[in-house]
Parts: structure tokens; C-alpha cells; sequence
């Protein structure tokens, strides 16, 4: 979806959209429109480029004008710079004060004139203009200061627009000064019989306000994961976002001590995510996933005829592997108790009973994933080009959605559940809680919540020398779910 750069996405809100964010192959908010308003390109080139129509992208008199008023004033008070000049530099994005800047910047208006009409040069600006805050272009300025398509904007919310043009981080740090000019301005375009007296009045009476909406910059990568319905025509993207859940998954991301990656499925669709390392990172990234996989592990046992009291030892296999233990059980355990403590040796005894190979065409099959990709580690969580954060959450999401009146998957639910309230100390029925630790143990996972939301979390980066099996990572997940859920008054034993 290399080709949607520009788009605009929105998310959901109380069965309605509203902007959520700009699909971008770099870090700029840039959303491209097919529509800019006749009337906002008649105030720029009264505001910016009177002689706009007569020029061929340089503007002598304009420049002559300007550098005597400078000499006069004893400062620089006028720029002389064309409309063309100044997209020029915006597609140059190079603002540096020398003559070798300015002779590419004339240069390319030059080009620009001779390639483009006036009226195409005019769209190209509104679409590349910068706008302060990270913003490019009149659309993407229009939903951040307002919320609002161009298409909706008020003749005030247009002029304010043009306003903030010759300085936006200035204007928008400086209140008084940005309501000055745009009096300034509606003047002269009232003197300039632009706009009427009855509008000018319109115009100083409805001084808009601002809303600063954050729009989310979005990897293309991500896109085939969120999006449900694409607006060529309106360069609009309509994705399964919900507005609420996401809000609450940025805000843990940035608190978090550690980089961390949190993604949140519901019906198979992509209802929230966010990390550390940009917005494709929950996708694309793929590792070992350590004992998450354990709980279909698990079931798939239960099918094979492993009965549930059946016990296997705890501190040795018979495919004389040495593994890493996270509690020192001595004996014997049964696979439920090896799901709820984690015990490795216990499922690889048990897999050996069954087949192992049988058991890896299982997880092949389970996530969708060549067979080949599949070895003895992976009973332990490991493949060969490793599960996305991703792809982890969407088999919770779906495996436990589906048959939840199968004895064994009941059975499975409430060995996660047990693990939840025992782990988080919290009360709650119906939830379900797997960890899984790897990459010695700087890479934590959780995947928790019921059969309509699943979250899967992703901590990177722990402390080397923190071997405990859960150090501080339990204690964030708890302030995560806490964060997601509203719960009922203590003592409840429902989540809702």
C-alpha cells in the first residue's frame, strides 16, 4: 500500500469517523487533497503574490520593491519571494539563508512554470505548504487546527489558515500577534473588495478557535492490517481504529519505562495498536515469543489423548535437551500445572509422548506458517523468521473466540485465568492471561483479555542482569489493563 501516501485515515468513534492520522513513507504529516477553494488561492495572491498571473515564477519588480523597503527600513521587512519561489522551497525543504539555496529555489520555480499551469501550481502549493507542527499541505493543517476537511472549512478557519503561512510555529505560540494579522488581513481584503463588508464583519466576529487534533503518522506497512475501506476520489482510508481503545494504548506506550509495543484485535479486526519504535513495529517486527504458544500446545495435548492428570517430569526431557527453568519444581506436574507455572520440560515430555512432529505440523498449521519454519525450539515459542506481535494477538483473538464451549479450551481458559488473577491480583472472571520471556529475557510478552478483545504487549530493551521471570513487567501490565477496562466496584467478579 506504497501508494497511498498522503491519505488521510480515520478511526472510529461512537459509529461514526473522525481523522485519526496521515499515511507516510517518511516522518512528515502530509495529506494531499484534490480540492482547494477558489476563494483561499484569491487570498494568497492578494496576501502573497499580487503580480501571480503576470510572472514566470520570478518577480522582479516584486524583488526591486522589497529590497528597497528593506534599505529604508534598515531591516528586512518584505521578502519578494513568488508564490512559485515559495513552493519551490517546500518541495526543496531547505530554508538555509544562502545564495546557493535561493539560485535552486529560482531555479526550480523556473521549471515549475514552464511544466505546470498557474492553476495546477496553486493546488501544488496548498498541498505542499508547510503549516508548522509537522504539518504539510492545507488538509493535513485543516484536521489538525480544526478537525475538519477542507471542504468544511468556514471562510474564518480558510483566513485563518493563510494567516499563520509566513511564520505557524510563530503564530501559534503567539496568540495576540496571529488575531492582529488576521485582522490585518481581512482588512486589506476588504479594501481589495476580495471580500464584502458584510463578510469582513462575519469574519472579526467568528475568529476561530483552535483544537490542535494530534494526527498519527502512519507506515504504510501498517495499512493492510487497519484499513477496511479506501476513497480514491477523497484520498481517505476508513480504518477499524476504534478512537477510545487507541487513546488508552498511545497513552501506556508513552508512559512506559521501556520501549514497548501494544496491539489490541477484536472480531479479527485491528481496533488499537502503538509502539515505541514507530506504527508498522507491531506488524513487521517478528521474533521468538517464548511460552505463548504453550496454551496451544496445551489443547492440542488434550486432543491427542494427554489426560490432564497425566504427570511428566519437571526437571529433565527425553529428547535430552537442556532447558532454562523459571521456577525450580522438582518431580512431576501434569500439563495443566505445567500451563499454569510454565514448566518447560513438561511439554516437551509431553510432545515427545504424542509426536513432535505431529505437534509442529500443528503450529504450522495453527499460524499459517511453512512447515520448514518449524523445529524442536519451537515448543518453546521459536521459528525460524519468528511471530509478529501481530500475529500473536490474532491467534488469541481467534482461537479462543472460536468452539468456547470445548471442554478443553474451557479447560485452558481457566488455567489463563488463574493465571491472571493470581499474577495481577485481580479478581476478574472471564480474562485470560499468558507471559512468555525471551532473548534472555529483554524481550517480556503478554497476551490477555477475553473472547472479544485480546491485547498482546511487547516490552524490549529490560535490564541484561534482570533474570527474574517477570521483574517489573507484571506490575506495568496491571496498570495497562486496569487502564483499558473500566471494572465494577471492588469485589466484582465480571469484566466488562
Amino acid at each position: 500500500m506504497d501508494d497511498f501516501d498522503g491519505f488521510v485515515i480515520y478511526s472510529k468513534k461512537d459509529g461514526s469517523f473522525i481523522p485519526f492520522g496521515v499515511t507516510s513513507s517518511n516522518s512528515e504529516c502530509h495529506a494531499i487533497s484534490n480540492y482547494i477553494p477558489s476563494s483561499i488561492k484569491e487570498a494568497l495572491i492578494e496576501i502573497e503574490d499580487v503580480r501571480f498571473f503576470k510572472h514566470r515564477g520570478i518577480d522582479i519588480k516584486a524583488i526591486l520593491r522589497a529590497l528597497i523597503v528593506n534599505i529604508i527600513v534598515g531591516r528586512i521587512v518584505q521578502g519578494g519571494s513568488t508564490i512559485t519561489q515559495q513552493l519551490a522551497r517546500n518541495l526543496l525543504k531547505d530554508n538555509s539563508k544562502t545564495i546557493f539555496r535561493k539560485l535552486k529555489e529560482s531555479t526550480l520555480a523556473l521549471k515549475l512554470e514552464r511544466k505546470y499551469s498557474k492553476e495546477e501550481i496553486l493546488n501544488l502549493y496548498f498541498n505542499h505548504i508547510y503549516f508548522g507542527k509537522n504539518l504539510r499541505g492545507i488538509r493535513s493543517a485543516g484536521l489538525y487546527y480544526f478537525q475538519k476537511e477542507i471542504n468544511q472549512l468556514s471562510h474564518a478557519q480558510l483566513l485563518f489558515l493563510i494567516t499563520i503561512l509566513r511564520g505557524p510555529n510563530f503564530y501559534s505560540q503567539n496568540l495576540e500577534q496571529t488575531k492582529r494579522r488576521y485582522l490585518f488581513i481581512s482588512k486589506k481584503l476588504t479594501t481589495l473588495n476580495v471580500i464584502s463588508n458584510g463578510k469582513f464583519d462575519k469574519l472579526i466576529k467568528n475568529y476561530p478557535q483552535i483544537f490542535c487534533n494530534q494526527l498519527v503518522i502512519v507506515r504504510p506497512a501498517s495499512l493492510p492490517f487497519i484499513v477496511e475501506r479506501v476513497d480514491d476520489k477523497a484520498k481517505t482510508l476508513f480504518s477499524s481504529i476504534n478512537t477510545e481503545i487507541q487513546a488508552l494504548v498511545v497513552k501506556n506506550v508513552r508512559e512506559s519505562k521501556y520501549p514497548i509495543s501494544i496491539i489490541a484485535i477484536r472480531d479479527k479486526k485491528v481496533v488499537a495498536f502503538s509502539s515505541s519504535y514507530g506504527t508498522d513495529y507491531a506488524f513487521t517486527n517478528k521474533t521468538n515469543v517464548g511460552s505463548t504458544l504453550k496454551p496451544f500446545i496445551y489443547c492440542f495435548l488434550r486432543e491427542q489423548g494427554i489426560n490432564k492428570y497425566e504427570v511428566f517430569p519437571t526437571t529433565y526431557n527425553n529428547l535430552n535437551w537442556d532447558v532454562r527453568e523459571a521456577s525450580s519444581f522438582k518431580g512431576c506436574l501434569s500439563i495443566d500445572d505445567a500451563l499454569y507455572f510454565s514448566n518447560n520440560n513438561v511439554f516437551i515430555n509431553a510432545s515427545g509422548k504424542v509426536g513432535v512432529e505431529k505437534v509442529l505440523k500443528y503450529l504450522s498449521e495453527l499460524l499459517d506458517k511453512p512447515l520448514s519454519s518449524f523445529t524442536l525450539s519451537s515448543l518453546l515459542g521459536a521459528t525460524e523468521n519468528g511471530i509478529s506481535l501481530y500475529e500473536l494477538c490474532f491467534v488469541y483473538s481467534t482461537f479462543f473466540s472460536q468452539d468456547i464451549n470445548d471442554g478443553i479450551k474451557s479447560d485452558c481458559l481457566k488455567i489463563l485465568n488463574n493465571v491472571f488473577r493470581d499474577k495481577l491480583n485481580i479478581d476478574i472472571n472471564n480474562v485470560f492471561l499468558k507471559t512468555g520471556t525471551t532473548n534472555n529475557n529483554t524481550e517480556r510478552f503478554a497476551v490477555f483479555g477475553n473472547t472479544e478483545l485480546t491485547f498482546a504487549v511487547l516490552r524490549n530493551e529490560n535490564p541484561m542482569n534482570d533474570y527474574s521471570k517477570d521483574g517489573g513487567f507484571i506490575y506495568e501490565i496491571k496498570k495497562i489493563f486496569s487502564s483499558m477496562f473500566n471494572l465494577q466496584k471492588k469485589g466484582t467478579r465480571e469484566w466488562i
